[in-house]
């Protein structure tokens, strides 16, 4: 799992690379952008990264919007075979230590656990049945509390995360 997280972190930096939020070195190629979400691979020598990625349609807490950082979903395989279908939420901030984060996607709910400004499921049967969900549903809320004790709602639009799903699932096998 850690070798995993280290990995999706890696593609977050691609993706913000890409986006001008640090100095762009390789950037992911964008392969497809469907409603809300985006489908996105990179190459490397360590072999192909595809992953999907989202932000809130709307944020709710009591902070500073010009202290938060960018906050995301990502789904992600690769490059290794054996990570597919990584969740991952990047926050925007640190999350306090030891805390979970709860997604609740259309009344389903599932509990993440947190480390620095992302959190992650505790398994890989979670991961899927969260992909699950998100592909049959419309909403997904991400609430999670800072180090500095501030909870914060993020709400998300599932719309596009099927198809571009699926981009992802064809491209990295």
């Amino acid at each position: 799992m850690l070798k995993t997280i280290k990995i999706v972190g890696l593609l977050f930096g691609m993706f913000t690379a890409a986006f001008g939020a640090l100095p762009a070195i390789a950037a992911p190629n964008e392969m497809l952008i469907e409603k809300d979400w985006g489908a996105y691979r990179y190459d490397d020598t360590a072999g192909r990264m595809c992953f999907v990625s989202s932000v809130p349609k709307e944020s709710k807490g009591k902070y500073d919007p010009n202290n938060r950082g960018e906050t995301r979903v990502f789904v992600s395989h690769g490059p290794d075979k054996s990570e597919r279908n990584v969740v991952q939420v990047v926050a925007g901030y640190r999350y306090k230590p030891q805390s979970d984060v709860t997604m609740n996607i259309d009344g389903k709910k599932f509990t993440l656990f947190t480390i620095e400004d992302r959190a992650y499921a505790s398994s890989e049967e979670d991961d899927q049945r969260m992909i699950a969900a998100m592909k049959r549903g419309s909403k997904m809320t991400i609430i999670g509390t800072s180090s500095r004790g501030t909870k914060t709602t993020d709400r998300y639009s599932l719309s596009g995360f099927t198809k571009t799903k699926s981009v992802i699932d064809k491209t990295c096998k």
